[in-house]
């Protein structure tokens, strides 16, 4: 590349313009894979509460299952005994709020999507708070899973 190219004000301003929609598109990246991750926090919570299996004293449900986990899936974090009680608690504390919420199974641009028209209004809340969880960092969940099973 010539040293003209490089001073050039346009060419320069380009080169920024394209630093930014990069970082752009890796923030957007990453608060995608963010939301991926918590409804499948929450899927697990889920599936936790259907089975009831921590219920059984003694059975060290969590440390099985998080051993169970890492030998099926050794290059994932996230499977400590103490992450998993934290997403039944994660489906335990919103669950209430959002009774049913629908799961990500596949995005296509043929889905057959709900009209707005269709939904009530509190069909449309539930929505938007179910969307909303799912934007908030996991580390800000377990915060407040902290504070509101500590009393």
């Amino acid at each position: 590349m010539s040293k003209l190219i490089k001073t050039d004000a346009d060419y320069s301003r380009w080169i920024q313009e394209l630093k930014d929609r990069y970082r752009c598109a890796q923030i957007k990246a990453a608060t995608r894979v963010n939301q991926e991750l918590l409804r499948f926090y929450w899927s697990v919570g889920r599936d936790i509460v259907a089975r009831d299996a921590e219920n059984k004293y003694g059975s060290g449900f969590y440390k099985n299952l998080s051993q169970d986990l890492k030998d099926v899936l050794p290059e994932s974090d996230g499977f400590s005994p103490v992450n998993l009680f934290y997403m039944r608690r994660f489906y335990d504390l919103y669950s209430a709020i959002i009774p049913n919420l629908p799961q990500a199974v596949e995005d296509s641009v043929h889905a057959n999507l709900p009209q707005l028209a269709e939904n009530s209004e509190d069909e449309m809340c539930q929505q938007l708070v179910g969307d909303f969880i799912f934007l908030v960092p996991w580390g800000h969940h377990r915060i407040i899973i902290d504070k509101l099973f500590a009393s």
